[in-house]
């Protein structure tokens, strides 16, 4: 993999370095889930306090909870999966801070339960509401098309962003990577992180897991997964990417073709319960998890029982940072994760906010080859987007995935 043109770590604003993004040890009640949320709500008021005349009072509302005595008539709505996920507002800080650019009121609504019935139910308010947008990041694959339908009809346009919507009704999917690079790479670094090689200088993970197993002999190597719900999308096309990747001959005989799949709701005590069972089963080399909240879950299993378990997957840096390896110097495999990767997450917000404004002023219609112009945000220069079919609807291919590695560390452990 090349390494990553514009990823925005030197635009990266003094103020979120400052903020609670760093800091992953706040503890809010004894349970692990309220750990993260603890932390997200530092989060989430950092980001909201910038959007202009906003009120404490839509701080609150915004972090995920919903309140009819404020007007949300006209306003763009950021919806994640739930609220106390920080993947999830790093994504509404660039959506926010994309819409305020253009004079225009982001709003940040999360049910608090990861499932399809509470984002409905919030959807189904929020139109009552007449909202201007909704973007939103699904739990499910099913279930929302009577709401969706009602947004339609009220003629409030519905993006999707991380996890996908229903074709019939989202504008486009707002890609953050191709999903078959996510799986690969995710199925390579584990490999290599199983046989003891470190992330190579030059980014070519392909390579060098043909040269490793072309010589290796030892027993087959067993991938475990630690995924979100057992039905989120956006995973689950992973996973299969995943899948798709051990097929190919390079893994023949080396590597276990079948994922030990374990799921933790995106929930960290859920993941935590998890993580454990794989520690206690002792029968995975490598756990891949392509969840934030997962990850870190894992990170903090693995390290609590010595295990000789090794972790990657999709981390921020700032919650990773005690279970990789922080400078060139050390030796990557004195930690449980030695390397693991993500994307431009604020990026990637604001990337559907620009989406969303120009399907609004009419300029941008999701369709194959339609195409919109994104103003100059941090440090990435003015750039067009075009929609290419992806399934039976279009996306736009927002980034490429990053790694994480020793290498580069020490700048982002205070950026993301």
């Amino acid at each position: 993999m090349k390494k990553f043109k514009k990823f925005v770590a030197l635009g990266l604003s003094a103020a979120m370095a400052a903020s609670a993004l760093a800091g992953c040890s706040t503890t809010k009640t004894t349970t692990t889930e309220a750990k993260t949320e603890a932390k997200t709500e530092a989060k989430g008021d950092a980001a909201t306090e910038a959007a202009a005349g906003e009120t404490k009072a839509e701080e609150t509302k915004a972090a995920g909870g919903s309140s009819s005595s404020d007007s949300m008539e006209g306003a763009h709505v950021f919806m994640f999966k739930s609220t106390g996920n920080t993947f999830g507002d790093l994504m509404f800080e660039g959506f926010n801070e994309y819409m305020e650019g253009e004079g225009q009121k982001a709003v940040y609504k999360s049910p608090a339960e990861t499932t399809v019935a509470a984002q409905v139910q919030l959807l189904d308010e929020l139109i009552t509401q007449k909202v201007a947008s909704i973007t939103i990041s699904t739990n499910g694959d099913a279930g929302y098309d009577e709401v969706f339908k009602k947004a339609k009809e009220a003629g409030i346009p519905i993006t999707s962003i991380d996890s996908e919507a229903n074709p019939e009704y989202r504008v486009t999917h707002i890609n953050q990577a191709e999903t078959q690079d996510i799986g690969s790479y995710l199925v390579q670094a584990a490999v290599l992180i199983t046989l003891g090689v470190d992330y190579p200088e030059d980014g070519d993970m392909k390579a060098a897991v043909e040269k490793e197993l072309g010589s290796y002999t030892g027993d087959e190597i067993k991938l475990g997964v630690l995924s979100a719900s057992i039905d989120t999308p956006v995973q689950n096309s992973w996973i299969a990417a995943m899948e798709t990747e051990l097929a190919d001959p390079v893994y023949s005989g080396k590597v276990s073709p079948d994922l030990d799949k374990k799921y933790g709701n995106d929930d960290l005590t859920e993941s935590t319960t998890q993580a454990q069972a794989f520690i206690a089963e002792n029968k995975v080399d490598c756990i891949i998890s392509p969840t934030t909240v997962g990850i870190a879950a894992a990170g903090n299993s693995l390290k609590s029982a010595n295990s000789e378990i090794r972790l990657t997957g999709l981390g921020l840096p700032s919650e990773m940072q005690s279970f990789m390896p922080k400078t060139a110097e050390d030796n990557a495999f004195d930690y449980v994760c030695p390397y693991m990767m993500l994307w431009d997450v604020i990026h990637l917000g604001a990337v559907s906010a620009a989406s969303t404004l120009a399907t609004l002023d009419g300029t941008f219609d999701g369709k194959v080859g339609s195409s919109f112009t994104m103003k100059a945000f941090r440090d990435y220069p003015e750039e067009k987007y075009e929609a290419y079919q992806s399934g039976d609807g279009t996306a736009v291919l927002a980034g490429t995935p990053y790694i994480f590695y020793k290498g580069n560390m020490t700048e982002w452990v205070g950026k993301l």
